[in-house]
């Protein structure tokens, strides 16, 4: 018979107790502000950063939204051929060509021999992780348009007050590899036919900061899209 063993919402790298939501998958120390992810026996320590805003700067963000953020190598098993994110504009040309797996892999091969692109392989992948009430589709839409930016953050020094994570990063990954797929599919038809390989470099959450526009209405200060307060799973208390 298997006993249980209970772990004190404690943190890890300073002590102090922490609290919980009864979603949370990732935990936030209010006192060092670190993140604990539970890795089925023990927490382990998460990196945890709070984006500064790019858009309405002179604005304070009145709360902020975890996204787990990927850095991932992404390529073709058996094949020297690294794939970055094709969907950036002109990467690619196909000049109305159908690729086979091969010509495809050729163009690849071809196109950075010919040319390196300065940090191209430096994406990062995003994934919304707070929970709603379904009123909004998220995790692949907002996901997607974050991915797709690439947006040149910079990161506050001091913590933040991070809403719930609902991901732990096994998931949170998985939603990653999709969603990869996903947008690069829209550009290569012929993607999933490749035995894709997806090797993890690093991983953190990051805090991506909202300001009230106007009642209901919360606008993200990195790329600008708004979300209604309605599909937050937060009280109606602290949100009007």
């Amino acid at each position: 018979m298997k006993i249980f063993n209970l772990l004190p919402l404690q943190c890890i790298h300073c002590g102090a107790p922490i609290s919980s939501g009864c979603s949370d998958m990732v935990y936030f120390c209010q006192n060092c502000g670190s993140g604990l992810e539970f890795n089925g026996k023990n927490f382990e320590l998460v990196k945890v950063s709070y984006a500064s805003p790019l858009l309405e700067k002179e604005t304070e963000p009145e709360l902020f939204l975890p996204f787990w953020s990927f850095h991932l190598d992404i390529s073709i098993k058996g094949k020297e051929a690294y794939l970055p994110l094709l969907f950036r504009e002109n990467f690619l040309r196909t000049e109305d060509r159908l690729f086979t797996d091969e010509t495809f892999i050729e163009e690849i091969l071809k196109k950075w021999k010919n040319k390196e692109i300065k940090g191209e392989s430096d994406f990062i992948i995003y994934v919304p992780s707070f929970p709603t009430t379904g009123a909004y589709a998220y995790s692949s839409g907002l996901g997607n348009k974050f991915t797709k930016a690439q947006p040149h953050l910079s990161f506050y020094e001091k913590n933040k007050r991070m809403e719930s994570c609902i991901y732990n990063s096994k998931d949170a990954l998985a939603i990653a590899e999709d969603e990869y797929i996903s947008l690069q599919s829209a550009v290569i038809p012929n993607l999933l036919a490749l035995d894709l390989s997806f090797n993890l470099k690093d991983k953190k959450v990051i805090g991506i900061p909202y300001i009230r526009k106007e009642k209901g209405i919360f606008l993200n200060q990195i790329i600008g899209e708004i979300i209604l307060s309605s599909a937050l799973k937060k009280t109606v208390g602290s949100m009007e």
